[in-house]
């Protein structure tokens, strides 16, 4: 959506701190550079050795900044990012000195001293500690620094415009993080800092702080999840479940991961099949423990299982834009649905709770499944009074009407599972790639299921005739949608990164490996409630973004007004001391 992808954007801003001893090379040689430039353009100021002062003010700020916070953060900081903000505080204050040579020097080195002052609290703050009283000290450290060798420039004299400066720049910064803090706290209870403070740790060395702050706006949910239980002599069980929860935020925070953490839940007993039900990031997992009511409501189901040796023949049918693969299994019913070529995002919980309330007209069971696999950029939500909503609700009646009379058949299943050696970076996740074969009558149906989120449009098409060639009369591709391979941006398909031919062969051999496998099968399925699954909540993925978004729009001017006025009365008082 529109407000999601502009907060997706600010992504472009992050950047690591390079190597401290490189930061420190730059803040000496810029000393050097500094006063050989002064000497050679106004030689009477060549023996006041400005850059010498920057450059030692700098380096303190380096070598102490690091300690105090760890003494006094919550989080803390390296000696990459120690030495990066001395050296962007250097490079403003040189800066503001180079216009003070056109005004006065004096009284842009008092500016700068506040200036630097409130930068450093800005970023220690967001980096390491929102509590600002324990941030004050260290980025006070190069401004005062700068107040003890300014005196080897300007003489004490100037010393009153310089505390000035630094209480003028203090409280306007600090007013400044009380009222970039407000939106968020107002809308949501939340920190905005404390927020950014957890987000940065978690980028940096995996932190989940960032589910305490989940829970904070979380709600209980009950949703129902269906399961489809497959037997076979000699072999191990195959479990595939549709659970109507979204793998989200990103990467191992709240539910990023946990199709990977419900397929571990069971795959010590058997191969398990973890599909993309109906559901958005309102339905984001707070935290992976959630994961546990999912397991237990699948095992809940257990105690009632009847299996038996019959299903149906697949059947392709399309409504529009949405084209549906549906499969009976006793007495339920497998539907996966796509719109690819055309790109979609999730689908709505409503979308899936009409279905599977209209398919209870035939089944016992309906597990509806979202391909997931058609994508190109972040777009909005499948809503079900919407076109594209409509299309799935019909296409999905049709289907299930269509396979209401199929005879039903003895049947075999294969299934295999490849680890891809792709990373996460790359759009793959830990699970690889699983596929389940089913044969009724002779007839193949290929189910592969990429532990991934989304597919890169056209990609699709290309792995699904080549599994067509490979020997099965259907298939479809699917994504667990897992977010693990999301860090910030919610875009990173399976095949984006890696093209459709490095996929293939790997692809390929396991669906070779699953059709080996084929052998006859007994299923059972059922539908069983996740009881009380703590969530994000409606519509509260939108509203975060939103009230971030209005937060990041009035950044700018209030920042710029800031700036503004602090240099007005430090110049008034400059004026008036000096």
């Amino acid at each position: 959506m529109a407000t999601e992808a502009k907060t997706e954007n600010l992504s472009k801003y992050l950047f690591s701190a390079p190597v401290w001893w490189q930061s420190l090379i730059i803040m000496l040689v810029l000393g050097i550079l500094v006063d050989a430039v002064v000497y050679v353009l106004a030689p009477a100021h060549g023996s006041m050795m400005y850059g010498f002062v920057f450059a030692v003010s700098a380096v303190l700020a380096m070598v102490l900044t690091k300690p105090l916070v760890d003494l006094l953060g919550a989080e803390k900081l390296t000696w990459n990012r120690s030495a990066l903000v001395a050296l962007a505080c250097m490079i403003f204050s040189l800066f503001w000195m180079a216009i003070g040579f056109v005004l006065d020097a004096a009284l842009a080195y008092v500016f700068g001293l506040g200036f630097i002052l409130a930068i450093r609290l800005l970023v220690l703050t967001a980096i390491s500690d929102y509590r600002i009283v324990h941030m004050y000290l260290p980025a006070a450290v190069q401004t005062i620094a700068g107040v003890i060798l300014g005196v080897y420039l300007f003489g004490t004299g100037y010393l009153v415009p310089a505390v000035l400066s630094i209480l003028i720049f203090s409280v306007g910064i600090i007013s400044f993080l009380l009222l970039f803090d407000r939106p968020l706290r107002k809308a949501h209870g939340i920190s905005a800092m404390q927020f950014i403070n957890a987000f940065l740790a978690h980028l940096t060395d995996g932190s989940k702080g960032l589910e305490d702050y989940f829970r904070t706006i979380g709600e209980a949910v009950t949703v129902p999840e269906t399961s489809f239980f497959f037997r076979r002599e000699g072999k191990k069980d195959v479990l595939f479940v549709v659970p109507n929860l979204h793998p989200g935020p990103l990467s191992e925070v709240g539910g990023g991961n946990y199709p990977k953490h419900l397929h571990d839940e069971f795959s010590e007993q058997e191969i398990v099949f973890i599909s993309h039900g109906c559901a958005t990031h309102d339905f984001n997992l707070v935290s992976e423990s959630e994961c546990e009511k999912i397991a237990a409501a699948i095992d809940e189901t257990r105690a009632d299982l009847s299996y038996a040796p019959l299903a149906g023949l697949p059947f392709r049918s399309r409504f529009g834009t949405v084209s549906v693969l549906s499969q009976r299994f006793g007495n339920s019913i497998l539907l996966v649905t796509t719109r690819s070529p055309d790109m979609t995002e999730d689908l709505d919980y409503a979308v899936g709770a009409i279905v599977m309330a209209e398919g209870h007209r035939w089944y016992e069971n309906v597990g509806f499944v979202d391909a997931h696999n058609c994508m190109v950029e972040v777009t909005s939500v499948v809503l079900p009074a919407s076109p594209a909503g409509s299309e799935y609700i019909a296409a999905s009646r049709q289907a299930m009407e269509r396979q209401a009379d199929a005879e039903l058949s003895v049947f075999s299943i294969g299934v295999a599972q490849r680890v891809l050696p792709f990373s996460r970076e790359q759009g793959f996740g830990d699970m690889g790639v699983l596929v389940l074969v089913t044969e009724v009558a002779g007839v193949r149906t290929a189910y592969v299921l990429f532990d991934g989120n989304n597919v890169h449009m056209g990609v699709r098409e290309v792995l699904r005739d080549a599994v067509l060639a490979a020997g099965v009369s259907e298939a479809e591709i699917m994504t667990t949608d897992s977010h693990v391979v999301n860090t910030i941006s919610g875009r990173n398909p399976v095949g984006m990164e890696v093209s459709a031919e490095e996929i293939l062969p790997h692809l390929l051999a396991a669906v070779s490996e699953a059709i080996a496998d084929l052998s006859p099968a007994r299923v059972a399925s059922a539908t069983g409630m996740c009881r009380d699954v703590v969530v994000f909540g409606p519509s509260r993925t939108v509203q975060l973004s939103a009230t971030v978004n209005a937060m990041v729009t009035n950044l700018l001017p209030l920042s710029v007004l800031l700036l503004l006025v602090s240099f007005l009365i430090t110049l008034l008082i400059f004026m008036v001391c000096i």
